[in-house]
């Protein structure tokens, strides 16, 4: 991909193939050149500093967004910094992980008029807006919109209706302008917030939107998302709104006045996307920009960063187990290859072949918290796991065993082979410098266990590509959302297909009943008690199936300089600019 516009083009390759394959990261900050974008739109050229009031917050991401809805209705790799600053949802998740009402005047609270759960099962919850909200554009935020944002939603030729909470909603009916009520099918323990990772329920601009809806039976699917609302004119209700966006380098905002949350202290952002680590490295360090997020910066860059500003107090460093890094078996029958990858005990002796420790220490410098699950011990649904949950250590024994047992025995070349020839799988990721760094240590253990690899990476395109994405043969190595909405990911519900247009996060189509029985009843049970115990059934029916090689919850850096005032510490299930309206630039 070409480097963006406002990056130094004369800058080094950054990473290169030694002769055995091994990646090397060298940060080439010396005499690296640090460009800014061209003066257009609202960037006007000046010789005098401009005030903290008046400079703009530069963010650094990645991947530039294929677009910015909440709930995205096609496939994108995560932009949820650069999204969350456009949009707003019923609450703001805060780092403790507890909603916060956000264009809510409040929460629902179960056992109350506003949230009731009847004899049958069902559910009914209301909600009333904060008085006088507008979008971006000025015109008014009603309950219509909430509710025109769910029939967009569950429309099957449009939306995501298979999603959650989509699929467990009845009904919605708009009971004045400012309040609406959702009759639920089953009861959801996550109503009084609808702002979770993923399981997101935003209003869509009634005004704007409606007639393009009304006609896209007619003009198809592809026209009424090919409009330019979803990217260069979003109109949204987050705390900045779009003023530019340059495609390949970047997007001018420009604070929201009529923000639910008050007036952002900082004017304008400008958001940049590169996922070169010269350049994110030398922006930051020569005060450029003042945040990199959105997995825009490296475990080696966060280090160097971390260095260079321990000397001058130049900025901060903060981790968070966000993600949950694991690697995809292929699951569907008719592109599985080697085809020995659905056998059960195949998986589970790749998985001992792995070292992850050798990968925590490689690409995340000891900072990564190792894992057998999508759940992290520390968070809220930590106690759902116990010894009764299989585990894969490093045991080359145990592979050997249970490859024996499926019908392989090593070769005088020291590689496995079976019926079918020689054990040989293909391990793809995307093309980041970290992910690059985690597949090659993840084959050089399979190498060493006697199993071949081929290594590949997607391009930017692919990994926009819901059908490319999921497409392997074999192996995908990829980081996806941890904790309940990680549990989710593997959901028979999500299995991308082209009946769905490719949607979901099922790369590999792993359907078992052990395992969404208990998830499905997990997602619509109330009690906290009974949901730790349903939970407990789908990890153990995880680990015993194995459709993927749980590795670990990367630090998840995001660096910002010591100017910048207001960012949070980062927990499990924090949103980074949960707080974004309160920073300020000094």
């Amino acid at each position: 991909m070409a480097p963006p516009r406002w990056a130094d083009r004369s800058r080094g390759a950054y990473q290169s193939w030694s002769a055995k394959g091994v990646l090397v990261l060298a940060l080439c900050l010396t005499g690296c050149g640090v460009g800014a974008p061209s003066t257009t739109g609202s960037q006007v050229a000046t010789t005098s500093a401009p005030s903290a009031e008046a400079r703009p917050l530069v963010i650094l991401g990645s991947v530039e967004p294929s677009g910015l809805a909440m709930r995205p209705f096609v496939n994108k790799t995560g932009n949820f910094v650069t999204v969350g600053i456009f949009n707003a949802l019923l609450t703001r998740i805060d780092p403790q992980g507890l909603p916060r009402p956000e264009l809510l005047a409040s929460a629902p609270t179960l056992n109350t008029d506003t949230w009731q759960v009847f004899p049958d099962g069902t559910m009914q919850t209301t909600y009333t807006l904060r008085p006088n909200l507008t979008w971006h554009d000025g015109e008014p935020l009603t309950s219509d919109d909430f509710v025109f944002g769910w029939r967009v939603a569950v429309n099957p030729d449009l939306g995501l209706p298979s999603q959650i909470p989509q699929s467990v909603i009845a009904d919605i009916e708009a009971i004045s302008t400012q309040s609406f009520l959702i009759r639920w099918k089953a009861p959801y323990p996550d109503a009084d917030s609808l702002s979770k990772n993923q399981h997101e329920f935003p209003a869509l601009p009634q005004h704007i939107l409606a007639s393009a809806f009304d006609q896209a039976g007619t003009t198809g699917r592809d026209a009424f998302f090919a409009r330019p609302f979803w990217t260069q004119q979003y109109v949204g209700l987050g705390p900045y709104r779009v003023q530019q966006w340059e495609p390949g380098s970047f997007i001018d905002a420009v604070r929201f006045e009529g923000y639910a949350l008050g007036l952002p202290k900082i004017s304008s952002i400008q958001v940049r996307f590169s996922a070169d680590q010269n350049v994110v490295v030398a922006n930051l360090l020569a005060g450029t920009a003042q945040v990199a997020t959105d997995s825009s910066i490296s475990q080696t860059s966060a280090t160097t960063l971390e260095q260079e500003w321990a000397q001058n107090k130049g900025g901060t460093v903060l981790y968070g187990p966000g993600s949950w890094r694991s690697t995809r078996f292929q699951l569907r029958p008719e592109i599985a290859s080697p085809r020995a990858i659905l056998e059960p005990r195949v998986r589970k002796a790749l998985a001992h072949a792995i070292d992850k420790s050798a990968i925590n220490d490689a690409v995340y410098g000891g900072k990564a918290i190792l894992t057998d699950t999508p759940i992290f011990k520390g968070s809220e649904w930590g106690p759902a796991l116990d010894d009764s949950i299989p585990t894969y250590s490093l045991d080359l024994r145990a592979t050997e065993s249970l490859l024996t047992q499926a019908g392989f025995a090593k070769g005088q070349d020291g590689f496995y082979r079976g019926p079918e020839g020689r054990l040989s799988v293909e391990l793809a990721t995307t093309g980041s410098p970290q992910s690059l760094q985690d597949v090659f240590v993840i084959a050089d253990g399979l190498r060493t266990a006697g199993i071949e690899v081929q290594q590949r990476a997607l391009s930017s395109a692919q990994q926009q590509d819901g059908q490319a994405r999921a497409g392997f043969p074999a192996l995908f190595t990829s980081s996806t959302s941890s904790g309940e909405a990680g549990v989710d990911t593997l959901a028979n519900t999500q299995i991308p297909t082209a009946a769905n247009r490719w949607q979901g996060t099922n790369l590999g189509a792993w359907s078992s009943p052990e395992y969404n029985r208990p998830l499905n009843l997990f997602k619509t049970t109330l009690d906290r008690a009974d949901r730790i115990v349903l939970l407990r059934q789908v990890l153990r029916a995880f680990s015993e199936e194995l459709p993927a090689i749980s590795e670990a919850f990367p630090p998840g850096a995001v660096a910002y300089t010591a100017d910048l005032k207001g960012p949070p510490t980062l927990k499990a299930g924090s949103v980074d600019l949960w707080n974004i309206h309160e920073w300020e630039l000094t």
